[in-house]
């Protein structure tokens, strides 16, 4: 598909995407949970939201980063599939409130309780379709792009630098476990699997996740290295204070 094409990593786009994309879900137009595929928000709501991110991304000037002409077509599309869903959204509620008046204006002149014996009635069958082009939204487009909320190490909340896989398969930064086993922590922080960190060595590096690290966010991984080895550095001037103050006094 063009969405594919233009968000390649080997495209010259592919950053400026990862950016729009992490806006539309920082956003949350429809209040979506990780997945979830139902709609809490109104169709006014999302409506609401969705503007606000256009402008958003408007007054960035993100689209005027594109280079390649298709992204701008493909953006064009990705907002009227949202505008798309907000109609459905709100023929959804139409739909939904005039049941409910009919089953209401029914109940007050049978003295029946239709409300309460076919409460499905109030739910029309819209709401299939709204979810399914909800899921087509964050799935198939929206889920296309790799974000790197998704790829941090859960000790330093950073990228997963020389991601390290445990044998209880909780991923960390290489960096994080070899800290962890120097100060005995020897149990997987996340699950507490014994020894599980003990255990570790080079040969649990993740190589294809590594690489994959590499190719989507190679400003990130670069940025971490320089920090670990300013970290590194700053290990080793103080071990070396230490190791001088522990001599013998000249004096």
């Amino acid at each position: 598909t063009e969405l594919a094409t233009v968000t390649s990593p080997y495209k010259q786009d592919y950053q400026v995407w990862r950016e729009i994309f992490r806006l539309y879900t920082d956003a949350q137009v429809w209040n979506r949970a990780h997945g979830d595929t139902r709609l809490s928000s109104t169709a006014r709501e999302g409506q609401e939201r969705f503007n606000k991110f256009a402008r958003h991304i408007e007054s960035l000037g993100l689209a005027q980063r594109f280079q390649n002409p298709m992204s701008a077509r493909v953006l064009m599309s990705f907002y009227k599939l949202n505008l798309e869903l907000t109609h459905m959204k709100l023929l959804q509620e139409m739909n939904e409130e005039a049941t409910r008046k009919i089953i209401k204006k029914h109940d007050k002149r049978t003295h029946l309780v239709a409300k309460t014996q076919f409460p499905r009635l109030i739910t029309i069958d819209t709401t299939s379709l709204t979810r399914a082009l909800l899921f087509t939204i964050y799935t198939d487009l929206v889920g296309i792009v790799p974000q790197i909320d998704d790829y941090l190490c859960p000790m330093c909340l950073n990228i997963a630098w020389r991601p390290l896989r445990l044998e209880c398969s909780h991923v960390f930064c290489s960096r994080c476990v070899v800290k962890a086993s120097k100060r005995r922590m020897f149990n997987c922080p996340v699950c507490r699997s014994k020894n599980a960190v003990y255990r570790a060595s080079i040969s649990n590096i993740d190589q294809s996740l590594l690489n994959f690290l590499r190719l989507y966010f190679p400003k990130e991984i670069k940025e971490r290295q320089r920090d670990i080895q300013r970290d590194i550095s700053e290990e080793e001037a103080q071990m070396m204070v230490v190791h001088d103050r522990s001599g013998p006094c000249i004096i």
